[in-house]
């Protein structure tokens, strides 16, 4: 968390955290620069996350952070839907 902290102010990415209704959670980074890297974290315990996947999907533009993103659980597990684009992110229920 500390490493994702020290890059947001050095403007290097920026990273949203998004939280379910359940109180589950997910980081997305997203690159500072042409925005064309982004990966998604879930959290592994209570103070840390662990990377499951990139998301080519949701680079470029409009960033990430201003596509209105919402974290849902559902029967295939949770969905990360910003945009237009809904990603599964995993097929298991924790």
């Amino acid at each position: 968390m500390l490493l994702f902290s020290g890059l947001g102010a050095l403007g290097v990415s920026d990273t949203m955290k998004i939280t379910a209704a359940d109180g589950r959670s997910v980081l997305v980074t997203q690159d500072g620069f042409d925005g064309d890297a982004v990966d998604i974290y879930t959290e592994y315990d209570a103070h840390h996350y662990k990377w499951i996947r990139s998301a080519p999907e949701l680079s470029g533009g409009p960033r990430v952070k201003d596509q209105h993103c919402q974290l849902n659980d559902a029967i295939t597990g949770l969905q990360l839907t910003c945009g237009v684009h809904t990603l599964v992110l995993d097929s298991t229920r924790q």
